[in-house]
């Protein structure tokens, strides 16, 4: 039994390494805001693993909170809600991206400035912590209708 037990405890050490590297992280970026105001973050999730990825939240020690919300049209107009998880299907890729799914970076914690790095930690349904690193960029100017 003390063998079978030893034995699991190394089957998952071993394992651990290739799940960490199963979510691929790309371009994450947050647009400046003004201080003390709501900040969101956006960026890549690729999932190169043979299994779903769903992630229930996320943390930071610049924010008071950080949750995944989602934007969607309703009756002609943009409303954001908050999700419970996110799932990121085996193989394939996610957009954060403005006007639809993102970060909200509530409850800032000192000053930001553009170029700037900060740390967020998103959290899995495995309570598996997946380290990001968002660059502060200028706030992207909305593109003109042209109707």
């Amino acid at each position: 039994m003390l063998k079978t037990f030893f034995l699991a405890i190394v089957a998952g050490m071993i394992s651990a390494p290739a799940m960490a590297a199963s979510l691929i992280i790309d371009d994450a970026w947050s647009p400046l805001a003004p201080p003390g105001r709501m900040m969101a973050g956006f960026m890549t999730l690729e999932n190169q693993g043979a299994d779903a990825i769903v992630l229930t939240g996320a943390e930071s020690p610049r924010f008071g909170r950080v949750e995944i919300h989602t934007m969607t049209m309703d009756d002609g107009v943009m409303r954001m809600r908050k999700l419970e998880s996110l799932e990121i299907p085996a193989g394939e890729t996610v957009l954060l991206a403005p006007s639809g799914l993102h970060l909200m970076l509530m409850q800032p914690k000192g000053d930001f400035e553009l170029g700037e790095r900060f740390d967020i930690t998103l959290i899995d349904s495995l309570d598996q912590r997946w380290p990001v690193s968002l660059e502060l960029r200028e706030r992207r100017s909305r593109p003109q209708r042209s109707d």
